[in-house]
């Protein structure tokens, strides 16, 4: 039997064989391919971790430049933020690598994050280096080295104070500031671009370094942002109220809301304050009724309907000036008033660059700062002052032989006294005095008003005016709510500490279909008789946005039970002002007594319309210095409530009432979605 040489193998067709060659190269390729996956993943993975961690250093870094720049520390503050630039830098970098993953979804969307938060933070790190710029300058002025600075905080040389610094210099000082004024704008837009860009990211699928970067990185930039704007504001105002280039001349109100009046408080006592450049060049006090006096008799001014009813004053005197809820409103009843009066005993009017408003809340701020002080053989406390010094001028200066007439020049001591003790602060405490002012306009416990119609559209921007804003009306289109409660203490001495209020807005509709508000408040009387303490008066008025319909009002009093002891039902007075219209009416709460004073209305029909467009909004206007008023809202607008721009409790979602329980600390906004 004969064999070919290659009998033993299986000669293979040329057709199979190309398709063996077909799989094998198929093989090969998908090795290959699958090799460069794996160093491309490799690859990807690596630099995700070096782009989260340049990013996460980058974000630390800038922590550390802000914690620098509170502490005066503008250089190492410059130097921490190259750092953070550094690192940011680094992190794009890897970020391009990164991009060609984004076709993978989970992937994409730890990437897009990473890449919001290194974005923000170069944006940030440009807008904070502006800041610390300007606040090296200033350091710079002040002639004090940074070493100086940061001995000085840390309490371990000699104490410098706002006093310490010559007349130039703060004119150079303020003059900075002042000019910085645009770029401390351009700043605070650059912060609120940043935190618009992070607050895109939906953090729900990311890693946790990131997740949980996001939410303290957008704490510190909202705290920044706000300083910020707040020295932006500062820069602009500080030429008239510091008086910088020329003396200008305030007039102060001490707003007492132990016995609280529309307008912050009862006006018992005044100043004329003068400041240039700085300084304050005079700073006289008064009591009030010293200026009222002369004009007894002879004044013509009438006074408001409600305050000659209920308090027996025809004649309106400048002690009872504020009845206007609206500071610029009152401050010009005030000036108006004063220079009226002065002018009656003889003397010349003058002119006045604005007014400011203070109240004891406000000055317990300040003692909490400045420690106690002594004035008189007393020492006032931030936890005694609003007793202890109404007891001395109220009961205590008979006891000491002071005549009537000087009783109230305690205060102005005291005044004097408060003066010297924050301007010998020193200079880093004058943060936690920025902080407190801050603090006192947002909650009205200090306000400001200035004859310079730009300045004090500026001062209405950022709320710190007292001004009653209501919402907006345009024709045609859907409008905001907004209500606010006023009290007026008349003939109550000096009880407002005792009572408690509770404000409760309800949204319903009535039989017909329509739309109706129930704004109740609710006051608790828990004082008892005293020298400074009665039954509770109080001509109140609720303010609400035009064309509200009043329908009716429960729990008015024609006057208290000694002067009412039926119980008669006392009279509506309805008004518009403002741009929005108000419903007034007195209220008498004994002691240990709760009573509940209720307006029910229609509400607007641009209200309505704004419900219908499926966007409701709410601003609840806080009274100049009244405490802090307990709210609640149980808003109903049969729909469901899809969002809350403040999120009700989690047991009262997916229903058509939106249900919040708060307190009105400051003016608040609401923004209610269907």
């Amino acid at each position: 039997m004969s064999h070919t040489v290659n009998f033993l193998h299986e000669v293979e067709a040329p057709k199979r064989h190309r398709a063996h060659q077909r799989r094998h190269a198929v093989r090969v390729a998908l090795l290959v391919a699958l090799g460069i996956v794996a160093l491309w993943l490799v690859v990807v993975l690596f630099a995700s971790g070096q782009v989260i961690a340049a990013a996460l250093d980058g974000k630390d870094a800038l922590y550390r430049a802000r914690d620098s720049a509170v502490a005066l520390d503008f250089d190492g503050a410059s130097a921490d933020l190259a750092v953070a630039d550094d690192k940011f830098s680094s992190a794009e970098k890897g970020l391009a690598l990164l991009r060609t993953a984004e076709i993978i979804p989970w992937v994409s969307t730890q990437i897009r994050a990473a890449d919001t938060l290194v974005t923000s933070g170069r944006e940030v790190i440009g807008a904070l280096q502006t800041a610390v710029d300007l606040g090296g300058e200033l350091v710079r002025l002040s002639g004090f080295t940074t070493d100086e600075l940061q001995q000085m905080a840390a309490g371990t040389s000699p104490r410098a104070t706002f006093d310490d610094l010559s007349s130039e210099t703060k004119r150079a000082m303020l003059e900075r500031l002042a000019g910085a004024s645009s770029d401390l704008q351009l700043l605070a837009a650059r912060i609120n671009i940043a935190r618009s860009e992070l607050s895109t990211i939906d953090t729900s699928g990311l890693i946790g370094p990131i997740a949980d970067a996001l939410g303290p990185l957008d704490a510190k930039l909202a705290e920044g942002q706000t300083v910020v704007k707040t020295l932006a504001i500062a820069s602009e105002l500080l030429p008239e109220f510091a008086g910088l280039g020329q003396e200008r001349t305030h007039l102060l109100l001490f707003l007492n809301n132990t016995e609280l009046r529309p307008g912050g408080g009862f006006i018992g006592t005044y100043g004329v304050l003068k400041t240039k450049d700085g300084d304050v060049t005079e700073l006289e006090t008064a009591d009030s009724y010293a200026l009222d006096k002369p004009s007894e008799g002879i004044a013509t001014a009438a006074s408001p309907a409600p305050l000659a009813r209920y308090n027996a004053t025809p004649t309106w005197f400048f002690r009872d000036a504020n009845w206007s809820p609206d500071f610029l409103a009152s401050s010009v009843d005030a000036l108006r008033l004063y220079n009226q009066e002065v002018i009656l005993a003889g003397g010349t009017a003058q002119t006045f660059d604005g007014t400011l408003g203070v109240t004891p809340t406000f000055l317990q701020s300040l003692l909490g700062i400045t420690g106690p002080i002594a004035v008189g053989g007393q020492s006032f406390t931030a936890d005694n002052i609003p007793d202890e010094l109404e007891y001395q001028i109220e009961v205590g200066y008979i006891g000491q032989g002071i005549p009537q007439a000087q009783r109230k020049e305690l205060i102005g001591a005291f005044v004097d006294e408060l003066k010297k003790k924050m301007f010998s602060l020193p200079l880093s405490e004058w943060i936690r005095v920025a902080d407190a002012v801050q603090e006192g306009f947002a909650q009205k416990q200090i306000v400001m008003m200035s004859a310079d119609a730009k300045t004090e559209d500026l001062i209405t921007s950022v709320g710190w005016g007292g001004r009653v804003v209501g919402p907006s009306t345009g024709s045609g289109s859907a409008s905001g709510d907004a209500q606010m409660v006023v009290d007026a203490n008349i003939g109550s001495l000096k009880s407002d500490p005792k009572v408690s209020r509770a404000i409760a807005y309800e949204i319903l509709k009535n039989s017909s279909g329509q739309y109706v508000g129930r704004t109740t408040v609710t006051y608790s009387h828990t004082g008892s008789f005293d020298w400074k303490t009665s039954r509770y008066r109080t001509y109140t008025r609720l303010y609400v946005p035009a064309g509200s319909e009043l329908i009716r009002v429960t729990g008015s009093m024609l006057d208290d039970k000694i002067h009412n002891p039926t119980g008669s039902e006392g009279p509506v007075d309805v008004a518009t002002e403002f741009g929005m219209t108000s419903f007034g009416t007195f209220v008498s709460i004994e002691p240990g007594e709760t009573r509940s004073l209720a307006f029910e209305y229609k509400l607007s029909d641009a209200v309505v319309a704004s419900i219908n467009a499926g966007t409701y909004k709410l601003s609840e206007i806080k009274q100049i210095g009244a405490q802090d008023n307990g709210l609640t809202l149980t808003l109903g607008f049969g729909k469901n409530v899809a969002s809350a721009s403040v999120p009700e409790a989690r047991e009262d979602w997916g229903d058509q009432t939106y249900r919040l329980v708060t307190k009105l600390d400051r003016d608040l906004q609401f923004t209610v979605g269907f």
